[in-house]
């Protein structure tokens, strides 16, 4: 618990008026004493105190003590204009993460229907693209997320449960027509 340890009789003044001063001190946690000012507004109330950092840490108290009585008008003035404007220090912000886990790399594309794909779009889209998107559009959903997981047309691996079927067909279409403009090395 802070304790005054000596009180100035005189004012401390500067621009903005006239201080109560007094040395305040206690044991830190780590057993050393610190010692600190205060400026309490002789017209004002004690709550607009202005508080100095540390100014002094000793290894006993009465070394805190001896230092509090030794202090001067002049240095009382200079810990008010510290308290006034203390030092700002740029400190690095440590981070928190956002996550616990990093995100999955994998995304699996599900295969609601059988292991084989009803029809390879291959061996259609080679005959023609347009029969390939008529065959298509026969299908359901379920066989278009087939063909696209079977014949692996989604590296990305977006998700594509909220894809509209006429997308899904779109991509398949264009996998097999980028196939059969760049034929396999």
């Amino acid at each position: 618990m802070a304790e005054v340890l000596r009180s100035f009789d005189e004012p401390i003044r500067d621009d903005s008026g006239e201080y109560h001063a007094r040395v305040v001190g206690r044991m830190a946690t780590d057993g050393m004493w610190e010692g600190w000012l205060e400026f309490v507004p002789l017209e004002g109330r004690s709550a607009d105190a202005l508080v100095s950092a540390i100014e002094s840490r000793q290894p006993a108290h009465e070394h805190l003590e001896y230092w509090a009585s030794g202090l001067s008008v002049v240095y009382a003035e200079g810990a008010l204009q510290r308290a006034r404007r203390p030092t700002r220090v740029r400190t690095h912000v440590i981070e928190t993460p956002a996550s616990d886990a990093p995100a999955p790399r994998i995304r699996p594309t599900p295969r609601p229907v059988g292991t084989e794909p009803i029809l390879d779009p291959f061996e259609v889209g080679s005959h023609s693209l347009d029969i390939l998107a008529q065959e298509l559009h026969a299908l359901g959903r379920a066989r278009l997320l087939n063909i696209i997981a079977a014949y692996e047309m989604n590296p990305s691996g977006d998700d594509l449960r909220k894809v509209p079927d006429a997308e899904l067909i779109a991509m398949i279409v264009a996998s097999v027509e980028a196939a059969l403009i760049e034929p396999p090395k």
